[in-house]
């Protein structure tokens, strides 16, 4: 297999594939909320036939040039279209693939690439042994099949708590169809925890992207006031917590779990199979996450970067490499 960028004449034929082996944010439609940074991959076999995809987002800092995942966006691929039906087979078909990631990252070696991989994909050995620092993180996948009721049951102590606590105080969730209302609460909360976010490519995924078809926003709020937010993206099967936010005066303990088991429950009542955390390694945010009742999940991050580069940063990045 190699990798190479797409024409436009194989758009078509990529966005068919990243819907039936990929997941949304291999989609099209996401991709172009970034631009010129995101550059859409296509695995072509050895006939020349395209057969899957990736995506990279291209930044530059100093005139460097590093490739990342897109803001927002949980994992940069590869899927793939398997032509086998015999296991081994299809092991070495995937290990292709990865080669021929690996392949493409070498050639074009921008200074620093720090790629997550779709979680799907537990075989990383073809990175590790071309010499990619190969990071495990996890994220946890809830279940959607139980009943509501179980679904609470399942959840920590402490998270039911926080739930139950949100209703006892009179706090209300409500569907929330003004995404201004989200955004207020998660700028306001990535300012206080002096995090950057990138405003042009939040406006993108709240504007441009979500629509009731693909998305839904779910809002706590005291004496009307919004007081927590909850956003999520999804495809057929799985919903992606993506976005959450809170009212740092008007901060309740329950008010952010309550938000999030009301999209627990619309998600499950949408017909969607598994509620996807997107976790972290953060150990309060990872505690945070677990107490819903999710199973942990690893997925993978590769990562290479010049040598001099690589050697700086095993001092101030040393879980990355």
């Amino acid at each position: 297999m190699n990798v190479r960028p797409l024409e436009s004449a194989d758009r078509a034929t990529y966005d068919e594939l990243a819907l039936r082996h990929g997941t949304l944010f291999n989609r099209w439609d996401w991709l172009e909320l970034f631009g010129d940074r995101m550059q859409a991959l296509g695995l072509f076999d050895e006939g020349g036939t395209l057969v899957g995809g990736l995506s990279i987002f291209q930044d530059r800092r100093l005139g460097l040039r590093i490739w990342r995942r897109a803001p927002f966006t949980p994992s940069c691929g590869p899927f793939f279209a398997p032509k086998a039906q015999n296991p081994v087979a299809i092991l070495e078909e995937r290990r292709a693939a990865l080669d021929a990631m690996a392949d493409h990252v070498e050639r074009e070696a921008p200074a620093i690439c720090m790629l997550p991989l779709d979680r799907r994909i537990q075989d990383v050995l073809p990175f590790f042994w071309r010499g990619f620092k190969v990071v495990p993180n996890y994220t946890y996948l809830l279940d959607l099949a139980p009943a509501p009721e179980e679904l609470l049951k399942n959840m920590s102590p402490e998270r039911r708590k926080n739930i139950g606590k949100a209703g006892r105080d009179g706090l209300v969730v409500r569907a929330e169809t003004d995404l201004r209302v989200v955004r207020e609460l998660v700028l306001g909360t990535f300012r206080r925890q002096e995090k950057f976010v990138d405003e042009t490519c939040l406006d993108a995924v709240l504007f441009r992207y979500a629509r009731p078809s693909n998305s839904f926003a779910f809002v706590t709020c005291r004496d009307e006031m919004p007081i927590a937010a909850c956003f999520v993206v999804h495809d057929g099967q799985t919903a992606y917590y993506l976005l959450g936010g809170y009212h740092a005066a008007e901060r309740h303990h329950g008010a952010g779990a309550a938000a999030m088991f009301a999209a627990i429950r619309h998600a499950r009542d949408a017909g969607l199979k598994t509620f996807d955390f997107e976790g972290s390694v953060i150990p309060a945010i990872e505690r945070y996450f677990r107490g819903f009742g999710g199973q942990a999940t690893p997925y993978f991050t590769i990562n290479k970067a010049w040598l001099p580069i690589e050697i700086a940063l095993k001092f101030s990045k040393r879980n990355f490499f």
